[in-house]
């Protein structure tokens, strides 16, 4: 969706936030404050280096609290297991963000020419902070992962790499894109290898399960589809100002105005959930359901919808510096260059330097 196409109030895009009748909170266990604290200071040792040049890049980075995502997104993972799984996350969330703005000198610098070696068990030649955590993240999968599921891992791990090399490329390329490629190539650089994890997370191997029950392949890719649609809308703001292309919203060849595109991408969401939810209520009302791990992985994956949704309304990642989420859900967006502004849907859209609020009591 190119800026003319916008609908604009005052200097700024802005839309109705379309609704998303079946939001719940997400799923929160009870430890979650002492594990987001335990991963914040995990990825400053980690990955502080990474952003030597720009401290406050980094710390903007922490403040996006991309191990949340993790957090809501995998809550029922066991105790011994949650950690790893947020910081395979959150080093894919900041590999995310170099391939898509990092200079071709930066991504050499960052090792990023690299990354396939350390998933086929080999030793990296530059020891770069990605890739020193990389290596030692895959070490204890090794150690932890059957070697099925491990392999599944790796494969999808790989395919992540290089869609977001395409992604760069279609983005510096300008090439236009059909959306049927677009949401197969966002479908590996956002959700497929994170359901290897949620597997390993819950202490399951499914290869077999997978193999033989189709719903279950679908039921994943029904999970990714619904994310590429969510994260869409709720990133719209962060893409249009970074100049960044990789939006379904961008990209949608019918709509005349923005309402319209965000309306079309949030009708395919309510879609895919209503096909999510018929599939596994059958695929739990037959044989399958009598398999333990299989109906607490279908559960788990219910809970990956809630928590990616209620993390997009919070993070300051899509949001801005300094956002607050002030629990608006029927709302209108204002998109400026330094936040998103909420304000209740009944009201007129805020001048840029309003910060309207609304009571979540009443919303919604």
């Amino acid at each position: 969706m190119t800026g003319d196409r916008a609908s604009t109030t005052g200097a700024y895009p802005s839309f109705r936030l379309p609704s998303f009748p079946r939001f719940a909170p997400a799923l929160r266990r009870p430890d979650l404050d002492h594990l987001e604290a335990r991963c914040r200071t995990w990825l400053s040792r980690a990955l502080r280096d990474a952003h030597g040049d720009d401290p406050a890049g980094f710390q903007r980075f922490l403040d996006q609290r991309t191990s949340l995502w993790s957090l809501l997104t995998y809550p029922t993972s066991r105790p011994d297991r949650v950690e790893v799984v947020c910081r395979w996350i959150d080093v894919l969330f900041s590999l995310d963000d170099a391939f898509a703005h990092a200079s071709p000198r930066r991504t050499r610098d960052l090792g990023l020419h690299e990354l396939p070696a350390v998933l086929d068990g080999g030793t990296a030649t530059t020891r770069t902070p990605h890739l020193r955590a990389l290596t030692t993240l895959w070490r204890q999968l090794r150690a932890d992962m059957p070697t099925p599921l491990r392999e599944r891992f790796a494969r999808t791990t790989a395919d992540f790499f290089h869609a977001c090399r395409t992604e760069r490329e279609w983005q510096d390329s300008r090439t236009a894109i059909d959306p049927s490629v677009y949401v197969r190539t966002r479908g590996k650089s956002i959700g497929e290898c994170c359901f290897p994890l949620l597997e390993h997370g819950l202490g399951l191997d499914l290869t077999g399960d997978l193999a033989v029950r189709p719903e279950l392949r679908e039921l994943n890719a029904l999970v990714a589809r619904h994310w590429i649609g969510v994260n869409d809308i709720f990133s719209y703001r962060k893409e249009l100002h970074s100049g960044d292309t990789m939006n379904e919203i961008a990209l949608d060849p019918f709509a005349d105005d923005l309402q319209t595109a965000v309306d079309r991408v949030a009708a395919t969401v309510r879609e895919v959930e209503d096909r999510f939810l018929v599939l596994r209520a059958q695929l739990l009302a037959g044989a399958a359901g009598n398999s333990p791990g299989v109906r607490q992985y279908a559960e788990a994956l219910g809970w990956m919808l809630a928590g990616n949704l209620e993390w997009s309304y919070i993070t300051t990642r899509y949001h801005g510096a300094g956002h607050v989420w002030n629990g608006c859900r029927d709302a209108v967006v204002t998109l400026t260059p330094r936040r998103t502004i909420f304000a209740t849907a009944s009201t007129t859209p805020p001048r840029p330097d309003d910060m309207h609020r609304c009571d979540p009591r009443t919303t919604g």
